[in-house]
């Protein structure tokens, strides 16, 4: 029920509760959950969880009840969640007793327990998330067992949190989290104001700064700033379904026509490194080197690939196939992305006009609908189960492109149902040489995560995963200017 900013999106992680987490080097620990356990197939998952969590609303207990019922509510097709499908295939979730909880999936998964620290594994009251009218009222409170309890909300500017009473939360010396008694998340759009405010001590964290203020936080003193891979992309999407796109040699000729250098100088300022056009960048677990991936930039054999497919002239999307080609407009890598393309494409005779749309259009009308768009999205946690959702062709994203490839298929479905290592890294490695030379995305870059803080900031750690980010675990020095307010 959260809306589309950011700031919605981070509250998530301040208010409620999830049945593990992960940290900034991708380790598993628990959250609610103290232990875990599959059977010898991994389609059976049992979650043992604590029994001293609270909810803030009522002071209740969190049960194995209100989880089974969160979890099924995201998966109802009648609710019809963007979250379903995001946590593996899961198909049933009941609660065996008051601290035992077990999923029972309809294909093997060796990454659940990663997978239900997603936001949409959030964990709300059984009376609240199974009421089709209370439910709607998680869109502007909060009903969690998280270690903030909401204070104040205005939708799009900022989340006000304060630190609740009972939390659970214990660090490895048994002092009581969170550090700090309040925090306040706060949308500044502006990069300059963003800057200005942390080195006039108005804000103690910037979390994802805008790539061009990199170089001014990096010269301002008392700031530190950390920068570490990650895997958030964008995807220039070719539906196979449909021409152009259908025939291999067009989507090869796009690959290699895209200048992704150029791309990652200019849309993010140095800050990322080329892509292979899979999803799976270097910060991945079982991500795989590709010979000769990411295509050097070849516009003479893009051409030719042009003409051996029939498009010795090039072609237009809107003239010759009455396609449009969309990009959301924020955030602003994506259209910068599309633009560059544009332009690059141009010169091996493939035209296109963009339309931009906005992030709540391109949600509902665009993603997975329309044949050609710049998609865009963040590092998952697992790589397996994000290429499962996307391009195999049961996938529930797979919408967005039809690629069907079985070769594909079985390498993801090994990937996801092994426990062994080297199993799983042999069947990502084909998977991920099939999508780079076969599949439906021309991708140039993996970008780099950064963060920016005031040298008074303790324990905060950027993440490549956006969204796994803390509060509870950060702490702020004596000296700290917002200490007292």
């Amino acid at each position: 029920m959260m809306g589309s900013k950011f700031t919605e999106r981070w509250a998530v992680k301040l208010f409620y509760s999830t049945l593990t987490r992960l940290d900034e080097n991708l380790e598993l620990y628990g959250d609610l959950a103290t232990d875990w356990s599959a059977n010898d197939n991994v389609d059976e998952w049992t979650f043992t969880i604590r029994d001293d969590a609270t909810f803030h609303h009522n002071g209740e207990t969190v049960t194995a009840s209100d989880v089974a019922a969160t979890f099924n509510t995201v998966y109802s097709e009648d609710v019809g969640s963007p979250g379903a499908g995001t946590m593996g295939d899961i198909d049933t979730v009941e609660a065996v007793d008051e601290t035992t909880v077990r999923f029972t999936l309809s294909s093997p998964n060796a990454d659940l327990p990663k997978l239900v620290a997603k936001g949409w594994g959030a964990i709300v009251p059984e009376e609240i998330v199974t009421d089709q009218e209370r439910r709607q009222d998680l869109g502007t409170q909060e009903f969690g067992s998280g270690p903030f309890e909401l204070e104040e909300f205005e939708a799009g500017n900022h989340v006000m949190g304060v630190a609740y009473d009972d939390y659970y939360g214990e660090d490895d010396d048994g002092n009581s989290r969170p550090y700090v008694d309040r925090v306040t998340a706060r949308t500044i759009p502006e990069g300059s104001s963003l800057v200005r405010a942390l080195n006039n001590n108005e804000i103690d964290i910037i979390w994802e700064p805008p790539t061009d203020q990199w170089s001014s936080l990096q010269d301002s003193d008392g700031v530190e700033t950390q920068r570490v891979p990650a895997g958030n992309i964008v995807n220039f999407i070719m539906d196979v379904s449909v021409e152009p796109w259908s025939d291999e040699r067009v989507r090869e000729a796009v690959k290699l026509a895209i200048d992704r250098e150029a791309i990652i100088e200019n849309v993010l300022g140095g800050l990322g490194e080329p892509a292979q056009d899979t999803p799976i960048a270097p910060s991945y677990e079982f991500f795989h080197d590709l010979e000769d991936r990411p295509p050097e930039r070849d516009v003479e054999r893009a051409k030719e690939l042009l003409a051996e497919a029939g498009y010795p002239n090039g072609f237009d999307l809107g003239d010759d196939f009455d396609l449009t080609f969309y990009t959301s407009n924020d955030p602003p890598e994506r259209p910068d992305s599309a633009v560059m393309i544009q332009g690059q494409l141009q010169e091996i005779g493939i035209t296109f006009d963009i339309e931009q749309v906005s992030y709540d259009r391109y949600i509902n009308d665009v993603w997975t609908k329309a044949p050609c768009y710049m998609g865009m999205y963040g590092m998952r946690i697992s790589g397996a189960n994000f290429m499962k959702l996307l391009l195999h062709s049961e996938g529930g994203w797979n919408g967005e492109s039809h690629f069907s490839n079985q070769e594909f298929d079985d390498a993801i479905d090994k990937a996801n149902a092994s426990t062994d290592s080297e199993e799983r890294a042999e069947a990502m490695a084909t998977a991920q040489e099939v999508v780079s030379n076969q599949g439906p995305y021309a991708i140039p870059y993996y970008d780099d995560q950064i963060g920016a803080s005031n040298d008074y900031v303790e324990q905060y750690n950027v993440s490549p995963l956006t969204y796994l980010f803390y509060a509870d675990e950060i702490a702020l020095s004596g000296d700290a200017p917002t200490v007292s307010n």
